[in-house]
């Protein structure tokens, strides 16, 4: 690979489509973004539908946009790679024609009519082990059975069932094929296996599908062919330009972090929020939530997720910071420097108001009865006090999975590096220094899920030996932030507090 050839690596995120171009050493030659709509018009409450065309199109939208505002040749680029927003499933023909939309992970919506009985044995099984209440949830929540109630019989009468990464792949290549590392879903998946389940498993069975529907899977890192020339031509690629496999955003995204180094956290602070580590040995962080498959053969990323996490701020800004917003555009800064300045000023523990940031359900974590809680309200509280006790609120709740993760795991960590929205904060960075009580980094380059995908391609087109190799060369770390011990144990005394909150409250949640 020359000095100026480089890796396009798209990212079909929750609010944007991004194509971002990397070389052989991490470092970010050019970036387009175009919005995403993840909902069409006129849909139900809880709704987030789009058709498969459009998502398709956005990556068409992106890459236009980035020829037309960066002295970009098409020749630099050599390798086309992809990572996707998890869990956005739909159905598709056997050439990988779309038949449904595509059911965004953020779909709200859960299946209200009967559910197909499933085998007497499977039934006994899950009462004997107590998990009767939330296999049902499961049913209700996946996607796949949602499709069933709206639509009877088009799913059984599907070619495949894929998620949007495995889609847009069969769009980009001509071939039906998915990531191993893109399957976080509610699928017929043996996460353990990094295969889907054996004919016998009771999944089938849960959610309705059959061997036949899911799409053939290939490892990350490898060539899945090249782009057709169709999206060749729509675009302004060269035609015959590699195409690669990469994974999931959150796979890529902390990977690129340094997901599976020695003593290393990966914490992203994105509108989904995780803490990651990676391991060779499968665990499970809570009993029965799965540990879902990495970028290396035979690896895994378990983790904890609020997946409602820094959109918090955003649902916050936007439902009581209209004020705010005017305020920042007259003193021109930005919202988010404006709001970060408010919060500078509030005392650790914003004055005793604290959040619980279970905005969203789960099957598992943090449970089918998940609701937000904010609790010691007084009347001298202001919006820069809600606006701190959120941030400290999912970083709080993501420190105790942390913990769980270490325990998990029995390997210490003595580094955090942090991506997504929230680490281009600095006040952010050093909460989270704070109340994890370890340093905190964060990477040079913004787009930590486009970097990891860019490593992939890096592997796969001969740069790089394997991943590993690619990572210690590509990914670079910033600042870091040290713990301050004053504020250090001050969190530690109030995170005691915030730990009581939900478990004092759940009983009033539960509906069944």
């Amino acid at each position: 690979m020359s000095e100026t050839s480089y890796y396009l690596a798209f990212d079909y995120g929750t609010q944007s489509t991004r194509a971002l171009v990397f070389d052989r050493r991490g470092n970010s030659i050019a970036s387009a973004a175009v919005v995403n709509e993840n909902c069409k018009a006129g849909q139900t409450a809880n709704a987030a539908v789009q058709s498969g065309d459009y998502c398709y199109g956005q990556l068409i939208a992106a890459c236009r946009k980035l020829f037309a505002e960066h002295t970009l040749s098409p020749e630099q680029i050599i390798a086309v790679t992809l990572t996707t927003q998890r869990a956005c499933t739909l159905l598709m023909d056997d050439k990988g024609k779309a038949n449904s939309d595509v059911f965004m992970w953020s779909d709200r919506r859960m299946v209200t009519g009967e559910l197909s009985p499933m085998g007497w044995h499977y039934r006994v099984g899950f009462w004997f082990s107590g998990m009767t209440g939330r296999i049902d949830y499961l049913r209700r929540a996946a996607k796949i059975n949602l499709m069933r109630e709206l639509f009877p019989g088009k799913v059984d009468a599907s070619d495949k069932i894929g998620l949007l990464s495995g889609y847009l792949l069969t769009r980009l290549s001509g071939k039906l094929v998915d990531s191993t590392a893109s399957q976080v879903a509610y699928l017929p998946f043996d996460y353990r296996r990094r295969a889907f389940a054996s004919p016998r498993s009771w999944r089938w069975q849960a959610l309705g599908c059959r061997p036949s529907q899911m799409l053939p899977l290939i490892d990350a890192a490898r060539r899945v062919g090249n782009i057709t020339e169709g999206f060749a031509e729509l675009t302004g690629l060269r035609p015959g330009t590699a195409l690669i496999s990469a994974g999931a955003d959150k796979a890529c995204e902390a990977y690129a972090n340094g997901a599976g180094e020695s003593g290393l956290l990966s914490l992203s602070l994105g509108s989904a929020a995780t803490v990651t580590l990676g391991s060779k040995r499968y665990f499970e962080v809570f009993r029965y939530a799965p540990a879902f498959p990495g970028l290396e053969p035979d690896s895994f990323m378990p983790e904890v997720q609020l997946e409602r996490g820094f959109w918090l701020l955003s649902w916050a800004l936007q439902e009581f910071g209209a004020s705010d917003k005017e305020e920042a555009k007259r003193l021109g800064l930005s919202t988010e420097a404006y709001v970060m300045d408010a919060i500078a000023r509030i005392s650790p523990g914003a004055d005793g108001l604290m959040l619980c940031p279970y905005w969203a359900q789960g099957v598992i974590y943090p449970g089918p009865e998940a609701s937000g809680i904010m609790a010691g309200f007084r009347p001298d509280h202001t919006r820069a006090h809600l606006y701190r006790a959120l941030i400290e609120g999912v970083l709080m709740t993501l420190e105790r999975g942390a913990k769980r993760l270490v325990a998990k795991s029995g390997i210490p960590v003595s580094l955090i590096r942090v991506s997504g929205g929230g680490s281009q904060s600095d006040l952010v960075m050093q909460l989270a220094a704070d109340i994890f009580n370890c340093p905190t980094e964060r990477l040079n380059v913004r787009e930590g899920s486009g970097l990891g995908a860019a490593m992939c391609a890096a592997v796969a087109m001969g740069d790089y030996p394997d991943l590993a190799s690619a990572r210690l060369n590509m990914a670079k770390s910033a600042r870091r932030f040290e713990p301050d011990p004053a504020n250090v144990e001050c969190y530690r005394q109030l995170s005691k507090r915030h730990q009581r909150l939900y478990p004092a409250l759940k009983s009033l949640f539960k509906t069944r």
